[in-house]
């Protein structure tokens, strides 16, 4: 479970403790209505609570700690990897401390006018909810794993026993979200043999090959003590590509990226992983791109039926230029763009390779003969990008972030470039404010790792600030 969908869970939440309160606050206050319904064998059982006027403090009092006990706490970090058992364990824990924590600080601050009553059903039902709550979430995990949707693809170096309990424990918690893709080990002998019904794909130094023809998410490393130089040598490449690794406590400990421990089926794991943008400000991230594309779209969709009307017309082909790109982690999406060349500039690049102004695995010239009259007018203003924010609305691009490479290219990234695919990508970056041709490929690929080591919220609003000015004044192509 991404850190999205946990930021939605934790609103969730909290918009159930928060709507509890107003139905527990007009049950009491209005109890005499409810009881001509015969639920109840006296009417002097229950004690109204005082007008809302006194009890918007406890409100306001109540949701401060339930936003500290909801959050500070951490658990939808690993709420998809949680068992029934253990979630309501935790839901009933948080119940109590809230009662003692709400308890302390309304004798603190001399809350006389607080119903006990109201007290103890508030919280005994806030239980219940959140209870219910994260079990449905649960079960709806469950239904979109089954079906596909947020699946990890995770490679297993290791074929002992730890291994195979591993193995599972991942094919019967389908809650995880995992998909074992296959397993490594040292011995090449065992390559092609089965285990646990998964197949040995390759060996430890086969890992790169493997990382650039598979699309993994996550690897775990659950291998014996005799492995470790093997696996550290494993570990470091991942340090390199950007892949989070996840591995034994028990099998090494060094400094390496960052380290955050995962448990699973009362085993301890250690993630390392280089640094990526995490809780709740990717939230915000996500938020903010789903918003600024659809009123983008909405907003501009008279100039983007201008902008077709001029390519049809411009020459012959389609309107929108399509192509596969490499997204996060190598995931393959279609990035759409206005068509700015004419249908054949895939059959005339081959003979354009030696007047290329870029070094590395790119290509671009400033003239460049296939890009058509209105292309021209197109690239100058940026126009043709204007249907990536359609990518961004579907999620497969953000609109700050490294530029969505070609599968071709990704081919011949060097292992520490490849770590540009740890972040999704964006339509604008520190590239493109800083020269775009001007800049080799070299430093083009140091400008989306800085970027990544340093996100924020307000790098990212720095940025788009930087592309706007870029854009009106000409200079970002």
């Amino acid at each position: 479970m991404n850190k999205i969908e946990r930021a939605f869970i934790f609103i969730f939440e909290l918009t159930i403790a928060a709507g509890n309160f107003f139905l527990v606050y007009y049950f009491l206050k209005h109890f005499n209505l409810f009881y001509h319904l015969d639920f109840f064998a006296s009417k002097d059982m229950i004690e109204a609570p005082q007008s809302w006027n006194y009890y918007k403090y406890f409100f306001l009092t109540a949701m401060v700690i339930w936003i500290s006990l909801l959050w500070r706490r951490r658990e939808h970090q690993n709420l998809n990897v949680q068992s029934y058992k253990a979630t309501a364990r935790h839901l009933m824990a948080k119940g109590l401390l809230f009662l003692f924590l709400f308890t302390s600080v309304s004798f603190l601050l001399k809350f006389a006018f607080l119903s006990r009553m109201f007290i103890f059903v508030y919280t005994a039902t806030s239980i219940v909810w959140l209870i219910m709550a994260r079990w449905i979430i649960l079960n709806h995990a469950q239904a979109a794993f089954k079906k596909g949707h947020g699946i990890r693809h995770i490679l297993l170096v290791g074929t002992g026993r730890r291994a195979q309990e591993f193995i599972s424990h991942v094919a019967k918690h389908t809650e995880w979200g995992y998909r074992l893709i296959g397993l490594l080990d040292r011995d090449p002998k065992m390559k092609g043999e089965a285990i646990a019904g998964y197949r040995v794909i390759g060996t430890l130094e086969e890992l790169p090959d493997i990382l650039e023809k598979e699309v993994i998410d996550e690897i775990f490393f659950i291998a014996p003590q005799t492995w470790l130089e093997d696996v550290r040598k494993c570990i470091l490449y991942c340090e390199a590509v950007g892949v989070p690794a996840t591995i034994s406590t028990e099998l090494f400990d060094f400094e390496i990226a960052s380290k955050t421990p995962k448990s699973l089926e009362g085993k301890t794991y250690l993630t390392i992983e280089t640094r990526v943008p995490k809780g709740w400000r990717l939230f915000l991230k996500r938020v903010f791109d789903i918003f600024v594309s659809a009123f983008f779209l909405i907003l501009t969709s008279p100039i983007l039926l201008g902008v077709s009307i001029a390519v049809k017309l411009s020459s012959p082909g389609p309107v929108f230029f399509k192509q596969v790109r490499s997204g996060r982690n190598g995931r393959r999406f279609m990035l759409y763009k206005f068509r700015s060349m004419g249908v054949d500039a895939e059959e005339k690049l081959a003979g354009l390779q030696n007047k290329n102004e870029m070094t590395g695995p790119v290509f671009k010239i400033t003239n460049d003969p296939r890009v058509t009259r209105v292309g021209k007018f197109l690239r100058k203003t940026s126009l043709d990008e204007f249907p990536q924010f359609w990518n961004v609305f579907k999620g497969d691009m953000s609109i700050v972030g490294p530029r969505p490479p070609l599968p071709a290219e990704v081919e011949k990234y060097e292992p520490w470039q490849r770590r540009r695919l740890s972040m999704k990508p964006g339509i604008t970056c520190i590239w493109q404010i800083s020269g775009r041709n001007a800049i080799d490929f070299e430093k083009w690929m140091d400008m989306d790792l800085r970027y990544i080591d340093n996100w924020s919220l307000g790098f990212d609003f720095k940025i788009l600030s930087l592309t706007a000015n870029a854009v009106f004044s000409g200079t970002g192509k």
